[in-house]
């Protein structure tokens, strides 16, 4: 392995490393190697402080109290979304806090009224919550993909008819790693007078996104994936559409002030958008730490980030290819068009893809996920019964990337 190579990797990831807890962790006695990120990413010290500082110092409900601690909250909370906004070059009133990318898709699926004759179309590759509240809502298209799973974008212009609703597509694929060419596909879709979905989540932290530049219609994304808490997330929608949009759920919150207090007793005016969407009290707690997780992206420099990503995607797959009895799928994508994720079949005899995955953690102290990644009409169209998926990120060094490769390999042999 190129020292050069090992020292571009490292210099990023020694920068940042010790700002993650999780990461001076070790399990029975060795150094934690989490390459899992694409399941969810360890958080820096900055997040963790951010959540436990509202707990400790300004637990309040937002939007509500009129009280010192209501307003230092409501503060922080409302400054998270201006960090989301200025993150993806969005305006803040175009982003509706949710609970994740899955209720960011769903809240699209319910907001077009499709029915059953309406037609949505995306590559068959696609996660499970980008595709089952298609095949729930409306008539799921799915698009080709060949043997490795990365979609046959060549076919998605024959698969566009009167009837299609929606294209809605990964930035990137949580199993093969792949950047979705997203402005063929916008420029295909839009001239038809058909939006797009960008599923975000695999891309948000990795990748540099303007969402006027790419021109989508509906962005969602998970805070979590992002270095941020769970139980948060965005749905950006531009502003013609959110105005199109029927209300979601109501309660608290989204009622907008009138002077007759009694009129929502014979029926009521919800708020702007984005509030009209978010009834209830929000995840607060979460909605901010995900602020302090964008602004450490910021800090770090998206760029850095996507420079160390290359370098890494391409150490992990160098590596593990050439280890005889691995198949790494879409090993043959430059890494220009992937992030940092492999995932890859072990040929090894009387052991699923789950155990490789358990053998990695419990002998060399390596955290991957093993399975399906909930894309199994993935695997099922590739003929793979699970597969071991390995995404490092900013924190990683050049060390780990090659503990991996050792491991599979002595696995293997």
């Amino acid at each position: 392995m190129s020292t050069h190579e090992a020292e571009s990797i490292d210099a990023l990831a020694n920068k940042v490393r010790a700002q993650f807890p999780l990461l001076a962790r070790e399990i029975d006695g060795r150094p934690l190697a989490f390459l899992d990120s694409a399941s969810t990413t360890p958080k820096p010290r900055v997040v963790i402080d951010a959540v436990v500082n509202y707990y400790e110092n300004c637990t309040a409900n937002v939007h509500r109290g009129v009280h010192v601690l209501g307003e230092e909250a409501t503060r922080l909370y409302d400054a998270a979304r201006l960090e989301v906004a200025a993150l993806l070059g969005a305006g803040p009133d175009e982003l509706v806090f949710v609970r994740g990318t899955t209720e960011a898709i769903n809240l699209v699926a319910h907001s077009l009224r499709l029915t059953k004759e309406d037609e949505v179309v995306f590559p068959a590759s696609e996660h499970h919550a980008n595709w089952l509240p298609w095949r729930q809502n409306a008539r799921a298209v799915p698009m080709a993909i060949d043997a490795d799973g990365v979609p046959r974008w060549e076919t998605l212009a024959s698969l566009l008819t009167p009837r299609t609703k929606l294209v809605s597509i990964g930035h990137v694929s949580n199993v093969t790693g792949a950047i979705a060419p997203v402005a063929e596909v916008v420029a295909a879709a839009h001239a038809r007078g058909i939006p797009v979905l960008l599923d975000a989540a695999q891309s948000l932290s990795h990748l540099a996104i303007d969402v006027k530049k790419l021109d989508v219609d509906f962005l969602a994304a998970s805070a979590h994936k992002a270095f941020g808490p769970t139980g948060v997330g965005i749905l950006y929608a531009k502003r013609e559409r959110l105005a199109e949009f029927p209300l979601y759920q109501v309660g608290g919150g989204m009622v907008a002030l009138n002077e007759d207090i009694g009129e929502v007793d014979r029926g009521f005016i919800p708020r702007d958008a984005p509030f009209r969407f978010e009834a209830g009290t929000p995840a607060i707690e979460a909605a901010i730490g995900f602020g302090a997780a964008i602004r450490w992206m910021r800090s770090v420099g998206m760029d850095a980030i996507r420079a160390h990503d290359v370098a890494l995607a391409a150490r992990m797959v160098r590596g593990l290819s050439a280890i005889p009895g691995v198949r790494v799928l879409a090993a043959d994508l430059p890494m220009e068009k992937r992030v940092a994720l492999a995932t890859f079949v072990v040929d090894a005899p009387a052991m699923t893809q789950e155990n490789v995955a358990r053998a990695l953690c419990d002998m060399f102290g390596v955290c991957v996920s093993g399975g399906y990644h909930c894309t199994h009409v993935l695997h099922a169209r590739a003929k793979l019964e699970g597969t071991v998926r390995a995404s490092p990120h900013v924190y990683n060094t050049a060390a780990e990337i090659d503990r991996l490769i050792e491991g599979v390999g002595e696995i293997v042999g």
